[in-house]
């Protein structure tokens, strides 16, 4: 909407003849009224439609230009003290489109971080990300679009569960404790990282043997002399089983021996 407000402003003074007078030269919407003593000037408000409202739902503003200008044909902007005699128009007004419907807000929901991709080393977690509205105590799936203005969590992350570990065998066997009789090799084997750094974390089910068996032919009975046979029917007494018995086994020391070790190869 537009409109004018009207103001003529009345102003006596003496009716001297400058060379603007004779002239005619005045400012537009000024008149010399010669056979008075009176000059006058005429003002009004001149006002633009408003605008639209602010908000396209619940309260907002409609707002328009207002200013003071001068009458007639030859029209110009004036200082608003020119119109101070008259009332203001308003420059804005409240507006009421329609009433906001209350917001549902969207948010990203995180499901949990799975367990690391490797064991050792590093690995990547995820997790299901997605964007949910709220209706008062539950909420619904809806589609990414309506989380656009938020931030998007991160699906995936990186995760380093230990430091990876092997077995590594740093020597070689060693020589048989016994030349015969059954002796023991051993061998170092240790746990170590890439970097060969010690480290407790290996698979002890996949462990190298660091142990092992070795010279197991039986020594020679007759190495040793104090076992020997000193009866005559030590064949008898292997026969009978009788060397479960001390006195046997020390009559007979040979022969229980080599029948010892012969049950222990079979």
């Amino acid at each position: 909407m537009s409109g004018v407000h009207n103001h003529r402003r009345l102003t006596d003074r003496p009716a001297t003849h400058t060379a603007a007078h004779r002239s005619g030269a005045l400012d537009p919407g000024r008149r010399l009224v010669l056979n008075h003593t009176t000059l006058w000037q005429s003002t009004m408000h001149h006002m633009s439609t408003y605008s639209s409202c602010s908000r396209k739902c619940g309260k907002g503003v409609m707002k328009r230009a207002v200013a003071c200008v001068s009458s007639g044909s030859y029209s110009r902007v004036l200082p608003d003290a020119s119109c101070a005699a008259l009332p203001k128009p308003s420059s804005q007004e409240t507006c009421v489109i329609k009433r906001c419907h209350k917001q549902r807000k969207a948010h990203w929901d995180m499901g949990v971080w799975s367990e690391c991709s490797v064991s050792c080393g590093w690995g990547v977690q995820q997790r299901h990300i997605q964007c949910r509205q709220s209706f008062g105590n539950r909420s619904t799936m809806v589609h990414p679009q309506r989380c656009a203005s938020l931030t998007r969590p991160n699906a995936t992350q990186p995760c380093h569960p230990r430091v990876c570990s092997h077995w590594e065998i740093s020597t070689n066997w060693s020589t048989c404790s016994r030349s015969c009789g059954e002796g023991v090799q051993t061998r170092e084997v240790r746990c170590l990282t890439a970097d060969k750094q010690h480290n407790t974390a290996c698979d002890l089910d996949s462990k190298p043997a660091h142990e092992r068996s070795c010279n197991t032919i039986p020594c020679s009975p007759f190495e040793d002399e104090n076992c020997k046979d000193r009866r005559h029917n030590c064949v008898m007494v292997v026969q009978a089983r009788l060397c479960v018995y001390s006195y046997y086994k020390t009559a007979c020391c040979a022969s229980c021996t080599q029948s010892a070790q012969r049950a222990k190869r079979h």
